[in-house]
Order: C-alpha cells, then structure tokens, then sequence
C-alpha cells in the first residue's frame, strides 16, 4: 500500500454565541491510498488555516509512494527531516496527517485505532461540555445558560470570561467571576464539575487570586490561569491554589509537558491531537503524566472529528480523566456520518474500524470556509489584553 495524495479540506463554522466565541473553520485531512483506502485526521488550527495548508502541502512530498502504515516512521520524517521541528503550526499538521494514517491502519485490520494499542480499559468516555455560554460575560446571563444546559442532560460544564484584566489584582474581575461561578451553583446545584479557563489571560498574581474562589465554588480545575510559556509562573499559581492546575492545549511535543509535572505546575495535562503531532505523541504525553502521576483531559474545541477521534486515546489510558466537547452549531453533529450521541454525560467508544466515522461530503460542501475574525481584548487604557 502506497501513499499516493494528501488533500485538506476546510469546513467554515461560525460558533453559536454572542461574538466572545471563536469562529473557525474546520480543517480536515485525508491521505489517500493507491489501494482506495482514505484515512481521516483533523488539524484544525483557529485563525491560522492558511499556515496549516500551507506546512501540508510543503510535508506532501515527503509521503508520497510511502506506506501509510509506517506512521512512527513517517511522523518522525515530517518532523526531522525539514530542519525546522517544531511550533504548533507544524505539529497541527503533523497530527493532521499522523492521525489519517491511523485511521487508514485501523480499516487496513478491520479494528478500530483502541484496538490496536491495547484495547480499551473503559467502557464509556465521560466528558464535559465546552461553549455552552456563548461567550456570554454577564453573571446572570452566564447562570441561564447553565441552567439551559443542564436541562439538556449535561453534567459537567467549563466557560471563560473574555474580558480584558488589570495585572496583579482586578477586583471587578474577581466579582465577575465570583458572581458566574454563584449564578451556576444556584442554577445547576452542588454537583455538576465546573471548570473554569484562564486562556492564559492572567499574570500569576491575578490567578493565585482567582483560584481562591474557583476553591471556593468547588471548581474542578482551572485551565491555563497564564501563558503556557511561563512554566515557573504556573507553578508559583499550583503551588498557592487548592484548586487542581490544568494546562497543555498549546504545547507540541512531550518534552514541553516534562517541564510542567517536574516542575509541579500542573495535575491534568491537556494534549490536543490536532495540535501535539497527533495519536502517538499523545500516547508518549500520556505515559509521561502517568510517570508523575498526573492526569489526562485532552483538549479539543473543534469538530466532531476530533471529538470522536480523542474518545480512542481515551479509551485506552488509564489516567483519563475527562474529555472536552464543543457546542457546535447543530448542523455540525451531521459532520460524521455516525454521530456523537451523548447521554447524562458520557460518550459511548467508536466501534467501527479506524476511528469508526466517515466525513458526510453533503454537509461538508454545504458550509464552505468563513473569513475568521478572532475576538480581540483591549484594557480601558487601550492596552493589548491576551485573547
């Protein structure tokens, strides 16, 4: 079996909300075989789709007339054998192509991906629902959203607050989140798991205050309370919190998550397979966390695609902790021609060989890319504030 083309395919979807989302386009990637057989991976990278097609098209010729089954190999060839090794641009486009030839491994054995790599030691995938809100930053607001979600079946709820904050110590921002987190207690009870994203907009002052009242409110953990660049600073925040630590959507390979369990910075690492050059480097992340004891809770944002391709890492660790899941707009669900089908919070394993879904060429046409304009956070003063 022999590599024979690598086509990307970009899907626009405009997040529901109120703008204090993130638009993006779903970038999809498919190796093609010269035996039919077409393997399916996701590199979606929001705001950056161009780069993304742009380093695919440059790692094309390496693959070319290669076995696709070869897939350590021929990672290691995408990431060693250009020069330049890493950045999160090139690892999204590793994983998109390391991920198609998984699945292309798996429909070649008939077995779905957990299959191949020890089997699953789960039997259904918890998760938590992502995007709920809306991009909504008003307290009362945010509570009715909860509320409506709840009402939906789900259990277990992580938001934001997209707001520009002074460094240090914002007490307005405080009582924002104060009164977001209340708003959602009073809405949905004790028992949901709420998690809270800093999306690395705080400096460490900010977030050791901010985590005394996620503590408060029982939070489960709080993700990226600063940039993910500044190691020394997440554990100075772990080390004054009673709430756990989670970082890892932005970092690419495995090295970059030793740092932050030698360090003690984090408890959950947060691998993203779009992101981290894919399947077999999440594996390796995993392993690693596991060494520290730590825990895994994948990142993922984006298409159904993604989703159901991370329920197979989560099948086989066993320090899974949670997976994330976006609220898409609806028609997304109809992205995969098997559905993710979500109950009381839980999602059942793939079955089918691969990662067991196919992309529906109907739905995929029928939204074609968007101009995707990211929200942009500015202070009273007119300073630059971290999206």
């Amino acid at each position: 079996m022999k590599i024979t083309s690598v086509e990307t395919l970009s899907v626009g979807s405009r997040t529901p909300g109120n703008g204090r989302l993130t638009n993006r386009n779903f970038l999809f990637v498919r190796v093609h075989t010269d035996e039919g057989l077409v393997g399916l991976g996701e590199a979606t990278l929001e705001g950056h789709d161009n780069a993304v097609r742009g380093m695919i098209a440059d790692l094309e010729p390496l693959l070319l007339g290669e076995d696709p089954r070869r897939i350590e190999h021929l990672t290691q060839v995408m990431i060693r054998q250009k020069f330049w090794q890493g950045g999160v641009i090139k690892g999204s486009a590793v994983a998109g192509v390391e991920l198609a030839l998984w699945d292309i491994l798996g429909k070649s054995v008939d077995l779905p991906v957990y299959q191949l790599v020890g089997g699953a030691s789960r039997d259904r995938i918890r998760y938590y629902l992502n995007g709920w809100s809306g991009g909504a930053v008003e307290p009362a607001e945010i509570g009715d959203r909860a509320v409506e979600a709840f009402d939906q079946g789900e259990r277990a709820f992580k938001f934001s607050l997209a707001l520009p904050s002074w460094p240090v110590r914002d007490r307005e921002l405080l009582r924002t989140l104060e009164g977001a987190l209340d708003a959602i207690r009073t809405g949905v009870g004790s028992e949901p798991l709420v998690m809270f994203d800093g999306h690395g907009r705080y400096d460490a002052d900010q977030a050791i205050a901010m985590a005394a009242v996620l503590a408060d409110f029982e939070c489960y953990f709080f993700e990226e309370p600063v940039q993910p660049t500044r190691v020394e600073d997440t554990a100075r925040v772990a080390r004054r919190a009673t709430v756990p630590i989670a970082a890892g959507e932005r970092l690419a390979r495995k090295g970059e998550f030793v740092d932050y369990f030698r360090d003690g910075a984090i408890s959950v690492a947060q691998p993203d397979l779009a992101h981290c050059h894919g399947f077999g480097e999440s594996l390796k992340i995993a392993a690693i966390a596991d060494g520290f004891g730590g825990w895994i809770a994948p990142h993922g944002p984006m298409s159904p695609v993604l989703t159901a391709i991370s329920l197979h890492l989560d099948a086989v660790i066993p320090n899974f902790l949670i997976q994330e899941r976006l609220r898409n707009s609806t028609w997304c669900e109809s992205l995969i021609t098997e559905p993710l089908r979500p109950s009381e919070g839980y999602l059942p394993l793939p079955h089918g060989p691969g990662w067991g879904i196919e992309l529906d060429e109907d739905v995929c046409r029928a939204h074609p890319p968007i101009q995707v304009d990211m929200p942009r956070l500015f202070r009273p003063d007119g300073s630059v504030a971290d999206w």
